[in-house]
């Protein structure tokens, strides 16, 4: 265990003979070693001294916290003030391995020993597991945007060095916890449904497509001729099949979300077809001829990256459009009428 030797040296820690059992000094509390979460404790204890610079006479473990009418016991608390007067952090540990169910109820316990004893953060760990929050009492609820990257220095929570960290922690992940709150939206959700069938299908096609391409220019080696076609023309091919194949798909289906409740005529799937797609045309355009043509073509090691790669750059795009039009799609339900009897 790292930092053992150093705490018995220092007289923070005295391990029995038998190394069964561990006193917490200079505070005097005797423990097994039997129990594995005792263990983790330990661990942590050392931790906080040597690796956070808490001093030992600023941490306590298994401190007992009045809650109502019961009497439970934190397993470490760190506080300002050697007299153990002012509570700062709350340490809940558990033993490895534990289930995510049983980690995630030592949160919340260690939660609930913040809330009565006014502590400002709250460390839970089974030893390889760590998580960190700071305790806004306001909302003692809160669990995300309350998390932290690491726990405060010794009353170091309103230094500068704290502050800038902390800052830095909340604008690098600010942006993923939006993306999170994105795909919460249900029109997204079920846009994502959208855009899986789109991509299947997107993906058959292209294959099928590099599978017969000698045939497709055989076919159509007219307009290859006459008109200069490139491969940019069997991409808007594939992908208009595909749109009209997902939209018509999600129209029939019950177990899709619909886009409308009654489903869609012929010429309202065509129409949301040519409105999804624009992005495809715009970013056929945006790549030109030294990507579509077929010198470029045969030099690809994977040919039907030729289709995927524009895909998947305007996916974002595409899900968008789905999401907003999901979401302005009628879908009221119509009231039945109760026919009331005469009597």
């Amino acid at each position: 265990m790292k930092w053992l030797s150093k705490g018995k040296r220092d007289g923070v820690i005295r391990v029995s003979k038998n190394k069964d059992e561990v006193t917490y000094l200079p505070h005097i509390k005797t423990r097994s070693l039997y129990n594995p979460e005792e263990q983790v404790q330990l661990a942590t204890y050392l931790s906080l001294i040597y690796d956070h610079g808490y001093p030992a006479e600023y941490v306590r473990v298994c401190v007992p916290v009045k809650m109502g009418s019961s009497t439970k016991e934190a397993d470490i608390i760190t506080y300002t003030d050697e007299d153990g007067l002012d509570p700062f952090m709350i340490v809940e540990c558990k033993k490895k391995g534990v289930p995510e169910s049983v980690f995630h109820g030592a949160i919340d316990q260690g939660f609930s020993y913040a809330s009565a004893t006014l502590a400002k953060f709250v460390w839970t760990t089974d030893g390889d597991r760590n998580i960190y929050h700071e305790v806004n009492p306001q909302k003692i609820g809160e669990r995300k945007a309350n998390k932290m990257y690491t726990i405060p220095p010794f009353k170091g929570s309103d230094g500068f060095l704290f502050k800038l960290k902390r800052s830095t922690y909340k604008v690098v992940t600010s942006p993923l916890k939006f993306i999170k709150s994105i795909f919460k939206i249900p029109s997204v959700q079920n846009a994502l449904i959208y855009m899986i069938l789109l991509s299947c299908s997107f993906a058959m096609l292209s294959i099928l497509a590099v599978e017969h391409i000698n045939q497709i220019i055989e076919y159509t080696k007219v307009l290859w001729d006459k008109f200069r076609m490139d491969f940019s023309w069997i991409y808007y091919a594939i992908s208009f099949i595909s749109l009209f194949f997902t939209v018509t798909l999600g129209s029939i289906v019950k177990a899709i979300p619909s886009i409308r409740k009654q489903g869609l005529s012929l010429k309202q799937v065509l129409f949301l077809c040519l409105f999804l797609f624009l992005p495809v045309y715009l970013i056929g355009d945006y790549y030109t001829l030294s990507w579509w043509n077929w010198k470029h073509f045969r030099a690809m090691p994977y040919k039907e990256w030729i289709f995927a790669e524009p895909q998947l750059v305007i996916f974002p795009v595409q899900l968008f459009l789905f999401a907003t039009i999901l979401a302005l799609a009628p879908n009221k339900r119509k009231r039945k009428r109760i026919s009331r009897k005469k009597y």
